[in-house]
């Protein structure tokens, strides 16, 4: 492991060297120089190649994980800060946000990192996007119910009221048929696996007797669908994010690569642990467990995800990304730490020094 990261970081300090020098001419609007600018792999075929393989060696060995979030919901890639080939080299996972209507650049980029540097590029199936769903239509026929002078439509009748009969819960259909969609994206776009996101915050325990048994009826038709293509595609990729803790039905768990504990707002390293501590609730594996956390958004100058509450040496919010990292290599804990899934890293990107700082600073640290 230590040869690989060695080797790595040697090479990486000679392939990257030149790219870093161009990477503020993506993102400023000053006037633009002419560079004599030369790929790595045009600089040294045989030295790019090599390394590369050894990203590919490092990636099969036993080492921490680092999972990245990206954003791709913009209607252009207009620089390298959209481009997946400009993300850092040794990230595991790259988990698209906009999982359909891929750019063709995308579609290549995803490809590429694939093939030469073992990156695999997952995408997101969430049970909130199923309650959006399951909303949009409850919304949409609302508005059609009205008449045109915006008042509901008589529901009673002559016949006064009338006993009322349970429902049938329409977003177990809806959510069956959300999944279905997104799963058949999979092989639409040649993805490399699935991340399943369930982040309601709603702890089962706490729960009526009634609100127990729908909740446990729409986590089995959003999770069966997606546990039984699971078993049917063991090639790809499956990784569990959220609140473990709140999902009924633990056995989806068995089948997850990984399980992401979600901690954005954490600003220390005991909170981050004790995060992860309470999501390990009876059938969660402690194995494999990573830590969900975010770059700052770096349009909100007030934002405080993504932050610790401690100080660098220079005196600045230590990023959570790095604080995060140490705490991984930590013997904090009573669980394996497997890693890091960082969320909104496209902001990471932007850095007057080299592209991605606090991403490969959080890779170094772990590895």
């Amino acid at each position: 492991m230590k040869k690989y990261k060695q080797l790595i970081n040697c090479l990486m300090l000679a392939v990257l060297a030149v790219p870093a020098l161009s990477s503020c001419s993506d993102w400023t609007d000053t006037e633009s120089l002419e560079f004599d600018y030369v790929l790595p792999s045009e600089q040294d075929p045989d030295a790019y190649n090599a390394y590369l393989g050894l990203l590919r060696e490092y990636k099969q060995s036993q080492h921490k994980i680092m999972i990245a979030k990206f954003d791709n919901s913009g209607d252009l890639v207009s620089g390298q800060s959209d481009r997946l080939s400009a993300l850092p080299d040794s990230i595991d996972y790259v988990v698209l946000q906009e999982a359909d209507n891929l750019k063709s650049v995308l579609v290549q980029d995803k490809n590429d990192i694939r093939q030469q540097k073992g990156t695999r590029t997952l995408y997101a199936i969430s049970y909130a996007d199923a309650l959006a769903r399951y909303q949009a239509i409850l919304d949409e026929e609302e508005a059609a119910s009205q008449n045109p002078d915006g008042q509901a439509d008589d529901a009673e009748g002559e016949g006064g009221d009338q006993p009322e009969t349970p429902a049938a819960d329409r977003f177990l259909e809806v959510a069956a048929q959300y999944v279905n969609d997104m799963l058949a994206l999979y092989d639409k776009y040649g993805y490399d696996g699935i991340v399943v996101v369930y982040s309601d915050p709603a702890y089962p325990a706490g729960l009526s007797e009634k609100e127990y048994t729908q909740l446990e009826a729409r986590q089995e038709a959003f999770f069966a669908p997606i546990q039984a293509w699971a078993e049917s595609h063991q090639e790809a990729a499956f990784i569990f994010e959220g609140y473990p803790q709140n999902v009924i039905d633990p056995s989806v768990f068995t089948q997850a690569d990984y399980v992401v504990v979600t901690m954005i707002d954490a600003v220390s390293s005991d909170e981050v642990v004790w995060a992860a501590e309470m999501a390990l609730t009876e059938g969660v594996p402690s194995d494999r467990i990573i830590f969900g956390v975010t770059i700052p958004d770096m349009t909100d100058d007030k934002a405080t995800d993504g932050y610790f509450s401690q100080t660098d040496a220079a005196g600045n919010s230590q990023y959570a990304v790095v604080g995060a990292a140490y705490t991984v290599i930590s013997p904090s804990g009573s669980f394996t730490k497997a890693g890091l899934c960082v969320d909104n890293v496209e902001d990471d990107y932007f850095n007057v020094d080299y592209i991605y700082p606090h991403v490969r600073e959080a890779i170094q640290i772990m590895n």
